[in-house]
């Protein structure tokens, strides 16, 4: 099955953090693999969360150390396990890891069928 490419959309860019690319594999093993860059204002970790553009819902994926790459960007994957088995529309967020309603960057949605997990 083909990927579903979701660009970004940025939020609150100031803040120092943006998705430079978001990829959604389903499959056997389905994953969203994402992408950010970051500055010397970014905070030191934000989490990563499903977000279900229905019901607005948000499940915690993964917290993540911005700068664990050193170089102004990083990547990682999160695989579907977040969601409980609940298929729908979803965005990839990075939110702040206090709040998670302080969204830094937004996917556009993709869908999760029932069969991706």
């Amino acid at each position: 099955m083909a990927s579903v490419v979701a660009s970004s959309t940025f939020k609150r860019s100031n803040d120092g953090i943006s998705l430079t690319k978001t990829q959604y594999k389903p499959g056997k093993h389905s994953v969203v693999k994402y992408a950010w860059a970051y500055h010397d204002r970014s905070p030191d970790r934000f989490l990563v969360v499903f977000f279900d553009v229905q019901f607005k819902i948000t499940y915690i994926a993964d917290n993540v150390k911005t700068r664990r790459d050193g170089n102004g960007k990083g990547s990682g994957e999160v695989d579907l396990s977040a969601l409980n088995y609940n298929a729908g529309k979803y965005t990839l967020r990075l939110v702040s890891v206090d709040d998670t309603d302080s969204v830094y960057a937004e996917s556009k949605p993709f869908t999760v069928k029932k069969k991706d997990f």
